[in-house]
C-alpha cells in the first residue's frame, strides 16, 4: 500500500456559466521517503489536485474517485477527523510564504499553536520544538527569531520558516506549492536540498508542486506532468526528462533557457493554456501541438502504459511495451 493512493479524482466547480471540471481522472501514488514531482502550467489543476488531500478545495467544490492516506478515504472524512488529518499526518508549504505567514502574530506563536493542538505538549517544550526546527531548516539565531515577525525576515528566510512549521508535527507527508518562486537561485538551490535531506532522515513522502522542469531534474524520483486537469505522461524523472513521451512535455522541455542553446532562440509554446470555460473536443493540448493529427481534435487520448513504467497520454509515441520507440522531435525542430 502506497503512502497516498489517488485513483480516478475528479474536481468540478461551479460557475457562471454552469460546472466546469477542472481536475479529471487523475491517478497519483506516493510512496514514504520519496518525492513525487506534479509539473504544468498554471492552471493544469496541480494545486488543486492537492488541496483534495487536506480537504481544503474551495466552497461548493465537486468531488469524484478516491483519495486514501496510509488506507484512510479522506474524502470520506468528517470535518472533525480532516483538522486532526492537517498538519499531524499530512503538512503543506504554500507558494507564498509572505501570505501564508501571520504579519501580526510573532513567529514563535505561529510555529507552536498547532504543536500544541495536535501533540498536546506544554508552552515551554513546544518552544524549545520551535527552535530545534529553526535549527533544522537552518535559520539563524533560532531562539531570537522566535520573538519576531514575518517583515523581519527575507524571503527565503520566510520560506524556511513556512517548511519548519509545515514540519512541526513530524507529518508522514509534505505537500510543497511551487516552495522556490520568486526566490533567487541560490536561496532555490538551498530549498530543495533542504527538501531533499529532510525526506531523507524523516522518511516522509513530498508531492513537489512546480511548473520548473529543471527543479524536477535535480529533486523529484517520480514525475506526473499536468495539462488541463489531466495526467499527460509520468514515469522515473530522469527517463521522462531525458526522453519525453508527450508533446507537451518536450514543449516544456524546450522552452526551459539552457546554457548550451549556442545563440538559438528560446521556443514558446504557441497560443494559450486551455481553459475550463473554452477547452477544446479531443486532447485539449492539439491546438498548441506541431505534432497534432487530425484524430486529435476529436478523441481525447487515454494514459497508455509504456515500457519502463512510463505512461503518456498521446499516440504520437507508439511505444507500448515491446521495446520500440519513436523520440519526439524537438519542439518545433523537425
Amino acid at each position: 500500500m502506497s503512502l497516498l493512493e489517488i485513483d480516478g479524482l475528479a474536481i468540478a466547480l461551479p460557475t457562471r456559466t454552469g460546472v466546469r471540471r477542472l481536475v479529471d481522472g487523475v491517478d497519483l501514488r506516493v510512496e514514504a521517503g520519496e518525492v513525487v514531482g506534479l509539473a504544468g502550467e498554471s492552471g493544469s489543476g496541480k494545486t488543486l489536485t492537492a488541496l483534495s488531500v487536506l480537504g481544503l478545495l474551495p466552497h461548493g467544490a465537486q468531488t469524484g474517485g478516491q483519495i486514501r492516506f496510509d488506507g484512510r478515504d479522506v474524502l470520506a472524512l468528517r470535518r472533525r477527523e480532516l483538522r486532526r488529518l492537517r498538519g499531524a499526518d499530512v503538512a503543506i508549504v504554500f507558494q507564498d510564504p509572505t501570505t501564508a505567514l501571520h504579519p501580526m502574530i510573532d513567529i514563535g506563536t505561529q510555529l507552536t499553536e498547532h504543536l500544541r493542538v495536535h501533540r498536546g505538549v506544554s508552552r515551554k517544550a513546544a518552544r524549545a520544538r520551535a527552535v530545534e526546527l529553526l535549527g533544522l531548516v537552518r535559520l539563524p539565531d533560532s531562539a531570537r527569531a522566535l520573538d519576531a515577525f514575518a517583515h523581519h525576515f527575507s524571503g527565503g528566510m520566510k520560506q524556511r520558516i513556512a517548511i519548519a512549521i509545515a514540519l512541526a508535527c513530524e507529518p508522514r507527508l509534505l505537500i510543497a506549492d511551487e516552495p522556490t518562486t520568486a526566490l533567487d537561485v541560490t536561496v532555490q538551490a538551498g530549498i530543495l536540498q533542504l527538501l531533499d535531506r529532510l525526506r531523507r532522515e524523516t522518511g516522509m513522502g513530498v508531492v513537489l508542486i512546480t511548473h520548473d522542469l529543471a527543479v524536477m531534474n535535480v529533486t523529484a524520483d517520480r514525475l506526473y506532468v499536468m495539462y488541463a486537469g489531466r495526467i499527460v505522461e509520468e514515469g522515473a524523472t530522469r527517463g521522462v526528462l531525458d526522453s519525453p513521451r508527450h508533446p507537451y512535455t518536450r514543449a516544456l522541455l524546450d522552452a526551459l533557457p539552457e546554457g548550451d542553446r549556442h545563440g538559438r532562440p528560446l521556443l514558446p509554446i504557441p497560443g494559450e493554456p486551455a481553459t475550463p470555460e473554452a477547452r477544446p473536443a479531443g486532447c485539449p493540448f492539439h491546438p498548441r501541438c506541431v505534432h497534432a493529427r487530425p484524430e486529435c481534435s476529436s478523441r481525447v487520448p487515454e494514459l497508455v502504459t509504456l515500457a519502463g513504467g512510463r505512461a503518456a497520454a498521446c499516440p504520437v509515441d507508439p511505444l507500448r511495451g515491446d521495446g520500440s520507440s519513436v523520440e519526439l522531435a524537438r519542439h518545433r525542430g523537425g
